[in-house]
């Protein structure tokens, strides 16, 4: 309690928004998604564990890193961690792919998942996979255009490559749901080649420059998974609200401000998404990993990080946070305890879920 108090206490000296809970009653509530009952507000968010065979299958560790995971904590719902869309796409070359090859290693991984918390809990998580492609990251790097406020040297695709990208994004999503998945996402954050594409302002062709092309990417990748796809699969989307980048290379930042964001674009995107798409759940995300928040040359403190990404969660506007349900990420912290933060983030209807790194 006097940690909280003390937390509250600097952040309305510096007055910074910081709804920071006493309580965590918020996390137990039970709810409903995509026709799914949930038991509570608690989500798994998986990272990287590098622990994937040569061709992207998960195996044994996986397996045992996942069930030690989810038994930790009665999690409503388990996303995945990033999976690429093909072996070349990985970041690291021990880093999973999603496909046809690794489907049946991804269906063992999954009901172990099932299983591991049915055995502590006496309830089965929802399972949603997600996509990915690492971009200039990746083990082959590519990028959508050069930015000059993230200079990189992979060479850029043309037009006709990524309509292929479109395509393995189906058969990814088809052996998702055929190894037994709930739900499917893109990982449109981190400038992967999905959230870079959302930014690619000086690109030309059909999938950069205004907001209909640069968004054409990521929703003909959407229309290609509900096209491979059943309606049993229910459709989510992992987004960077606000990459910190100044204008005219950033995603969600204001032109007239060069360090504030602006999340115009990004609720439009989520309006769209979930209108033709489907898409009620969100995992949020801000900022670009392993930069400071506008390149700055000193780090930011865990309750400014943290302010500013509960600040950008709560400016989307209140009818997208009515059809939407928002996942706020935990970001590492020896500080601000998070489930705290979750639950004040739900209380106070600004989320729904609060996502915990495993």
């Amino acid at each position: 309690m006097r940690q909280i108090s003390d937390i509250r206490e600097q952040a309305s000296d510096i007055g910074v928004f910081f709804p920071l809970s006493y309580e965590t009653d918020s996390l137990d509530m039970p709810g409903e998604l995509h026709g799914h009952a949930i038991s509570g507000r608690n989500v798994l968010m998986m990272q990287p564990g590098h622990d994937a065979d040569a061709s992207g299958a998960p195996t044994a560790a996986t397996i045992a890193r996942y069930q030690a995971a989810v038994q930790e904590r009665q999690y409503s719902i388990v996303l995945l961690e990033p999976a690429a869309i093909a072996e070349n796409a990985r970041k690291h070359e021990n880093d999973l792919v999603l496909s046809e090859q690794t489907q049946q290693a991804f269906a063992k991984l999954i009901e172990a998942i099932r299983q591991a918390a049915q055995e502590v809990f006496g309830t089965e998580p929802l399972v949603t996979a997600l996509l990915d492609h690492a971009g200039h990251h990746a083990l082959y790097p590519v990028s959508m255009e050069h930015s000059p406020s993230l200079p990189t040297d992979a060479r850029i695709l043309m037009d006709d490559e990524l309509t292929a990208m479109v395509v393995t994004c189906g058969h990814a999503a088809k052996a998702a749901e055929q190894a037994g998945a709930d739900g499917i996402a893109l990982n449109a954050a981190d400038r992967s080649l999905f959230g870079e594409s959302l930014a690619a302002f000086h690109r030309d062709g059909k999938f950069g420059g205004d907001f209909d092309d640069r968004t054409r990417f990521i929703r003909d990748c959407y229309t290609a998974m509900k096209m491979m796809t059943t309606d049993k699969l229910f459709y989510t989307l992992r987004l960077t609200l606000s990459d910190g980048v100044p204008q005219p290379d950033g995603w969600g930042m204001a032109f007239e401000d060069s360090a504030a964001p602006d999340l115009y674009e990004p609720g439009l995107l989520l309006k769209i998404m979930q209108a033709l798409y489907g898409v009620e759940l969100v995992f949020c995300a801000i900022g670009i990993p392993q930069i400071n928040w506008m390149l700055a040359a000193e780090p930011e403190s865990d309750l400014i990080r943290l302010s500013r990404l509960c600040t950008c969660i709560a400016m989307l506007d209140s009818d997208l946070q009515q059809n939407v349900q928002l996942v706020v990420p935990e970001l590492p912290s020896e500080d601000i305890p998070f489930a705290n933060l979750a639950s004040g983030m739900i209380a106070g209807e600004f989320a729904s879920f609060g996502g915990f790194l495993g």
